[in-house]
């Protein structure tokens, strides 16, 4: 069936260029005179895609309507997924979502491969909303009950392994969850949602959605102000604290470190954050569906969605363990030695990673990394089928 391409463009020569170019390969595109018709066009031809003469962020939603001035002459070219239900006469409307962008000017062969690339996100997101049965979902944790489950789960996992000792709360909880970003894995099964695996994103700077309800908790279940809990160290990581440096100081061991550009070249932003609290329910661990995997994925992909990208981690893991983690591209800050992790009694070496430079080299996770940051941001996570992995060790 031909591909219907509704196209507005407010040079009418160029409209008609656009015209041409789409038919010549086999398409079916629909050029308005009027951008006003795209509304009633939308409902009665039912495209798969919309190319509009504007300029919104790739994997923003947009709505439009009638009269509206977003509409109107500029440099960008955006394809946009028509979601259902827009377009109706009674409520007139544009709802979609922006795929790819173009940049005027721009040759054949760039208009195909935008083309090629918004019809295979359409077909992800379209997949995506149609996964039913077993799942492994990877999202940002932001809900009070979310949040606490993770809590909860840090808490059974560091008991059972004997990082901790008991607490009457029954949570794992410290000042640094107020300003991290927690990322869950849910097995999906059976109709039931569970929690499986949880990590916090420690951050030096930002607004975080989770905040307030973390800063809740820390009031009510520990009784930190929540003052404090925001306070003086609001640029430490507990990795770094444990072997006495400033995330600063780390470009003492690793230059480049920590600055505004990669050692790749790609600008980055200056923030260092920490991964921390990596933790695997129990009955996940030797049938793991890839989850250490998948969330480190997720990690990759959050860090690379945004408008600037987190570039630089540090993580604190016991020496045995240090090799997992160099297959995600972590190198060990071997100078500063094996010290003891701040709040848990366990041995620790400092990894660091640069992860532009890592996604540079072959990686696992560059492949479909653009297609995974829109689905992130249209979806609000990632979605892969139950494939069982080998046996890990518990974390």
């Amino acid at each position: 069936m031909e591909t219907k391409v509704i196209l507005w463009d407010s040079d009418p020569d160029f409209r008609e260029a656009l015209f041409a170019s789409l038919f010549s390969k086999g398409l079916n595109p629909i050029a308005l005179k009027n951008p006003q018709k795209l509304f009633r066009a939308l409902d009665l031809l039912e495209p798969e895609l919309l190319l509009l003469e504007g300029d919104w962020p790739l994997g923003g939603r947009l709505r439009l309507t009638e009269g509206n001035p977003a509409i109107s002459g500029s440099g960008q070219l955006s394809f946009i997924l028509p979601l259902a239900g827009t377009g109706k006469a009674d409520s007139p409307s544009v709802e979609g979502i922006v795929l790819e962008k173009l940049q005027k000017p721009f040759g054949s062969e760039e208009l195909y491969s935008a083309l090629k690339s918004a019809l295979r996100l359409k077909t992800e997101l379209e997949q995506g909303a149609l996964t039913r049965g077993s799942h492994l979902e990877v999202k940002p944790l932001v809900s009070e009950q979310e949040i606490l489950s993770a809590l909860e789960l840090r808490y059974e996992v560091y008991r059972e392994i004997g990082f901790i000792g008991h607490s009457p709360a029954g949570i794992e909880l410290d000042r640094y969850d107020a300003r991290s970003l927690f990322l869950g894995a849910y097995i999906h099964q059976n109709g039931e949602r569970e929690l499986a695996g949880s990590l916090r994103i420690i951050r030096q700077q930002g607004d975080f959605a989770a905040q307030r309800t973390v800063l809740n908790l820390l009031h009510q279940r520990l009784e930190i102000p929540r003052a404090t809990a925001l306070g003086s160290e609001n640029n430490s990581l507990p990795a770094c604290e444990s072997f006495s440096i400033g995330p600063e100081e780390i470009s003492r061991y690793m230059p480049g470190f920590g600055s505004r550009y990669s050692n790749h070249g790609a600008a980055v932003s200056e923030e260092v954050c920490e991964l921390s609290r990596l933790v695997i329910k129990r009955k996940y661990r030797k049938q793991l569906f890839g989850i250490e995997r998948r969330i480190f994925e997720a990690v990759v992909v959050d860090s690379s969605a945004g408008e600037s990208l987190r570039n630089w981690f540090v993580i604190a893991v016991h020496p045995s363990r240090s090799a997992k983690f160099e297959r995600f591209g972590f190198e060990t800050v071997s100078a500063l030695g094996t010290h003891i992790y701040t709040g848990i009694a366990q041995p620790a070496i400092l990894m660091a990673l640069d992860l532009q430079r890592y996604l540079a080299a072959p990686n696992p996770f560059g492949k479909n990394l653009e297609i995974n940051a829109l689905l992130y941001k249209v979806n609000g996570g990632l979605s892969h089928g139950l494939e069982v992995s080998p046996a890990c060790p518990a974390i």
